[in-house]
């Protein structure tokens, strides 16, 4: 990149917007799995994910302005996942942080002792999301988009109303509330 023209970084740029983009709006959940030094653009990556776990010995730092860069095109992601006063401090810092500081302000949500139990918890996240509704969590993930950061307000309201009208009416819908109700697993359609 240090030798690239404006063009050739511009593109670059737009490829990893894209990446990050897709990363966070994907229909899947994504799940972070975090194990030693996460620094840059691989702290977006996690931001950009559903969910985010790591072991203790996991490190992030944010370093881009230390090498004379912008974190940019992940600090939306990173805004979003950790609030606007921690970005402050660590998009500005580029100080490294640990697995608990990453915890403690948002950017993991579990952190664990070593590779064994990192993919312990993994597996049970994944057997969680497999018991769930392909297409409820897909809907769940575009509302949340839709909804965040927004004022909750009649507008944002009617639209959850029609979002829940819509889903539940879904062969999928139907079939989580019936399954409910008849206390067995549902058959997922999706």
């Amino acid at each position: 990149a240090a030798s690239n023209s404006f063009h050739e970084n511009l593109g670059d740029a737009r490829a990893l917007a894209g990446l990050l983009t897709t990363l966070h709006s994907i229909s899947k959940p994504t799940i972070a799995r975090i194990q030693g030094p996460t620094f840059g653009s691989g702290v977006g990556l996690v931001a950009c994910c559903d969910i985010a776990v790591a072991s203790y010995d996991a490190q992030f730092a944010l370093n881009e302005v230390k090498l004379g860069g912008l974190p940019g095109l992940a600090a939306p992601f990173i805004l979003s996942a950790i609030g606007e006063r921690f970005a402050r401090r660590y998009l500005l810092s580029a100080e490294r942080f640990s697995a608990a500081e990453a915890y403690r302000i948002g950017l993991v949500h579990e952190i664990v002792p070593d590779e064994e139990q990192l993919d312990q918890a993994l597996g049970e996240i994944i057997d969680a999301l497999l018991k769930n509704s392909s297409f409820a969590m897909a809907e769940c993930k575009t509302m949340l988009q839709a909804f965040s950061r927004q004022p909750v307000d009649a507008a944002m309201i009617e639209d959850a109303t029609q979002r829940v009208a819509r889903v539940r009416s879904s062969p999928e819908g139907r079939e989580g509330l019936v399954a409910f109700l008849e206390k067995r697993r549902p058959n997922w359609i999706g």
